[in-house]
């Protein structure tokens, strides 16, 4: 009967020591993943943040570009005032056109990103 504990006892531990190294190494291998994530997810992460970040300053750039031309509008007088209206139109389609240009590319790749090399969506895979 001691021999059957021992031997029960010697399997529990040969268990939890193949245990423990699957988990040590499955950490490893998660070591370099931030919160959950794979290195290519991290490397999009960052191109989406720069492309985020890029886009803002666009848009700032934008709004300083009108606020600039609204200050002309507003300060006009006469004939000086109706240029300057159709300044401020001509600029606010500009800035829809390139706005709704840059939407239209970031759709695509959006599109790209989303898809999985089976053709499913990441994320949306059947489980």
């Amino acid at each position: 009967m001691k021999t059957k504990a021992t031997g029960l006892r010697v399997i529990a531990l040969a268990f939890a020591i193949g245990a423990i190294g699957a988990i040590a190494q499955q950490n490893q291998v998660q070591a370099p993943m931030a919160a959950g994530m794979k290195m290519d997810d991290m490397a999009d992460h960052k191109q989406m943040m720069a492309m985020h970040e890029q886009m803002m300053a666009e848009m700032q750039a934008m709004d300083a570009k009108m606020d600039q031309k609204v200050a002309a509008m507003n300060a006009s007088k006469g004939n000086a005032k109706t240029n300057a209206i159709a300044d401020v139109i001509n600029e606010m389609v500009s800035q829809q056109k390139q706005m709704a240009a840059k939407m239209a590319g970031m759709h695509g790749q959006m599109m790209e990103h989303m898809e999985h090399p089976d053709g499913a969506m990441k994320g949306m895979e059947k489980k």
